[in-house]
């Protein structure tokens, strides 16, 4: 019986419905939130590339949302010791904690709707990609990272003990792709240079060149995607493997090295797909 309570519905559904709440009156989400709903007005046509924008919903949605979720993960770990009385895993409560990312995620699809009125996808602020992959473009940079930051946050939060570690991490990614983006500029038709860029849960895909033309850089914004959702993925098992004891443990580490696996796969597939370097007037 209490192996049914801890990870059958009428535990996990009241857990999480909790923790979104919390989550909702969380005032670093709040104010991701806020933020990133600022960017559904912009001027459209005063844009002449769709990446000096659309990174700002993943930073806030993303980043700010996984900061979010660190500290709500960071709190329930705080009280475990009296929750742990009741016939609650610690694997099921962290399997609530990650379906609050639903939340976020919520978010980012209504900030995609809401880029592709001002900013719709036949227009030349993509450069030379086709409606479908400029399309992924705006599905990988807005509404994929609204998911993975804060699986990230409840992942990173079940593991580190550092008060500060999601704004650590939240800076050390944020780097990483400057750093990428300023090395891809030198070597735009590069595919391990593209496959370093793309190894982020966040990646441009276009810059506007000097004489006002917009640059593809190489890639797949489709497997981009799906690497994307690995990384998910592996944040949601590394999450659950905290606690976990026995054959759920066994399970969660087999699952693990499958999409790892699949994560490095899909990570080449988009760096060596799309375009060779192409640019648009």
């Amino acid at each position: 019986m209490t192996a049914t309570l801890a990870f059958g519905r009428p535990v996990l559904v009241p857990l999480a419905a909790r923790e979104a709440r919390r989550l909702v009156l969380n005032p670093v989400f709040l104010f991701a939130v806020v933020t990133a709903w600022t960017t559904w007005t912009g001027g459209g046509s005063a844009t002449p590339e769709i990446d000096n924008v659309n990174g700002y919903p993943a930073v806030f949605l993303g980043g700010f949302g996984m900061m979010a979720t660190y500290w709500l993960t960071r709190s329930m770990r705080a009280s475990e010791p009296v929750a742990g009385v009741t016939p609650t895993t610690r694997p099921t409560r962290t399997a609530a904690l990650c379906w609050v990312a639903i939340v976020p995620f919520f978010c980012g699809v209504l900030t995609l709707f809401g880029f592709l009125h001002p900013y719709p996808v036949g227009d030349a602020v993509y450069g030379p990609f086709s409606p479908s992959a400029r399309l992924a473009v705006l599905v990988g940079q807005i509404v994929i990272p609204s998911l993975g930051g804060p699986l990230l946050g409840v992942a990173l939060g079940r593991w580190v003990r550092f008060p500060g570690a999601a704004f650590v991490l939240f800076l050390v990614i944020f780097g990483w792709v400057e750093l990428v983006t300023i090395l891809t500029l030198s070597h735009q038709d590069s595919a391990p240079v593209a496959v370093l860029r793309l190894f982020s849960p966040f990646a441009f895909f276009t810059v506007q060149a000097d004489s006002g033309a917009v640059t593809a850089w190489r890639g797949s914004p489709w497997f981009f995607i799906g690497w994307q959702l690995a990384l998910c993925t592996i944040a949601v098992l590394v999450a659950l493997l905290r606690g976990a004891e026995g054959r759920v443990r066994s399970r969660i580490i087999r699952a693990l090295a499958i999409a790892g696996v699949g994560a490095v796969i899909l990570l080449v597939l988009a760096g060596t797909g799309g375009f060779t370097y192409a640019v648009t007037a």
